[in-house]
């Protein structure tokens, strides 16, 4: 009797040592108000009960931020790292050099070195040549599109010619093989995308529900992205037109996802991360996603753009109907994930996230984040720091902003993102002592920039290169780097990272 009571407490320590599945189902250009849980769904003339259902089981982060477009989020998810470092500050259009180079180490590589089995479905938007699809990066396999759903609009375009444009396909592949061409992506085939993932999805999980290997599913939907077209299933749905019945539509393939996870019996065992890339894209204005209490569409540094929903449940260890304010980065869950995987993050490079672990699993209360920076591209837009967001450009909120390039600022505007989530009321002139712990969040970036260097999109690997830090010439930036190389002989600076003479940064922690 003794024997089998050890036994059995031998399986159950096992059990709860064993790391847990992680399902990441990432959504594109779903706004902050979207969601019922969220302050939208039935006012918005589109239920959300599924995702409603699912912040109710897990916890609600109401101060999620990420980058302002598509391709840059994903590269800082992927990477821990802000996307300016790798190439990747922009959107990956066909035909042009960018995507992640073979040298950065992705969370499907981390994942997968520490015995995860690895699979990708949907939108990948990071690479589109061999050696930058998933499959070369840590993803055992994949079934997707390497760009956003607006490429299946090419072959109806006036003047379009296949002879000297890429015609978009639907591709597959597995680790170690070449990646093949499926099916050109129409505008036919757009409102069966999601069907598809979801499908694909379910089947994983049921494949590997009996194994004892973990495993990382990444559902990286293509909905609600222009062109928003609902699948047949759900067309008229709502009563409410294409985008209401996508959303519908995508409120349920979500669900596909979690049921399967809850039939395999592995609730208990998998990490459920729902989120959207940015926020709404106005591309359809003024059909588009919501943002809710806040302005800005993709592409600017305004709170509609880079914050976004984000849900968690892992029954047992995430508090359930927890909701939370804090500060949380996109960034932040390559060194979170990796630290719930018993997985190393990587040595001999800058890793900008910052390891969430206890404050996800509801063991603290505060974040171990208080600032981002917010970049386009190489150029510095804005800081946001606690409660406060600084531009250090002009930008426009505007959903067809017609000074998309960015205006040249007198002084840097400030506002209280909290007392004025619409960022309307610039308090700047009583508040200019906020300019100082602004600028202490970025000098060390600058400084690990020019130690470690920038990859320039479609390069292999980070040279030499410059960021466009306004209202900072190059005679301040060197006046205080040389006082950062002088502090550092003596301690730590930043947060982020460790300096040393002549040492590289250490991973984060």
């Amino acid at each position: 009797m003794i024997c089998l009571v050890a036994i059995v407490a031998a399986t159950v320590a096992t059990a709860q040592e064993r790391p847990p599945n992680i399902v990441f189902m990432l959504s594109d250009n779903v706004g902050f108000g979207e969601l019922g849980a969220y302050g939208g769904g039935v006012l918005r003339g589109n239920p959300t009960p599924r995702l409603d259902r699912l912040a109710a089981e897990g916890t609600r982060f109401t101060n999620f931020n990420v980058e302002v477009e598509c391709t840059p989020s994903r590269s800082a998810l992927m990477t821990g790292r802000l996307p300016v470092r790798s190439g990747t500050g922009r959107f990956a259009g066909p035909g042009l050099p960018g995507g992640l180079p073979p040298w950065e180490i992705t969370l499907g590589e981390v994942l997968s070195a520490a015995g995860y089995d690895t699979a990708i479905y949907g939108k990948w938007h990071l690479g589109d040549v061999p050696g930058r699809f998933p499959t070369d990066q840590g993803f055992d396999e994949w079934w997707g599109f390497p760009f956003s759903t607006d490429v299946s609009w090419y072959a109806t375009a006036v003047g379009f010619d296949p002879s000297v444009a890429q015609v978009p396909y639907l591709l597959e592949g597995r680790k170690g093989e070449s990646v093949r061409q499926v099916e050109p992506y129409t505008l036919e085939k757009r409102p069966l995308i999601d069907a598809t993932i979801a499908d694909k999805s379910v089947a994983y999980i049921e494949a590997h529900a009996k194994q004892q290997r973990p495993f990382f599913l990444f559902v990286s939907w293509s909905l609600p992205h222009h062109p928003t077209l609902p699948h047949p299933d759900f067309k008229g749905r709502s009563g409410n037109g294409d985008f209401s019945d996508a959303i519908i539509e995508h409120d349920q393939r979500v669900g596909q996802v979690l049921d399967a996870i809850d039939r395999a019996g592995l609730a208990d065992r998998t990490l459920v991360i729902y989120a959207s890339d940015n926020g709404p894209d106005s591309a359809d204005y003024p059909r588009v996603s919501f943002a809710g209490p806040f302005r800005g569409y993709l592409g600017s540094a305004y709170e509609g753009s880079i914050r976004t929903p984000m849900l968690i449940r892992w029954p047992g260890r995430v508090p359930s109907g927890r909701v939370t304010n804090e500060i949380v980065a996109m960034v932040d869950f390559f060194p979170t994930l990796a630290k719930l995987a018993g997985a190393k993050v990587p040595h001999g490079r800058a890793i900008d996230g910052v390891d969430e672990t206890g404050f996800l699993l509801g063991q603290k209360e505060k974040s171990n984040r208080e600032s981002i920076l917010i970049f386009s591209g190489n150029t510095l837009l804005a800081v946001k720091w606690r409660r406060f967001k600084v531009f250090f450009v002009g930008d426009s909120a505007e959903p067809r902003a017609a000074d998309r390039e960015w205006r040249r600022l007198w002084v840097p505007l400030v506002y209280n993102v909290e007392q004025d989530p619409r960022e309307e009321i610039d308090i700047s002139v009583r508040n200019t002592w906020i300019f100082g712990p602004t600028l202490r969040q970025v000098l060390p970036f600058v400084f690990s920039i020019d130690k470690e260097g920038l990859i320039t999109p479609g390069d292999d690997k980070p040279r030499a290169g410059k960021l466009e830090i306004p209202f900072l010439s190059a005679e301040q930036l060197n006046v205080s780097m040389s006082a950062i190389k002088r502090k550092i002989l003596k301690q730590r600076i930043g947060e982020f990272f460790s300096f040393g003479q002549g040492a590289e940064p250490e991973k984060a922690k």
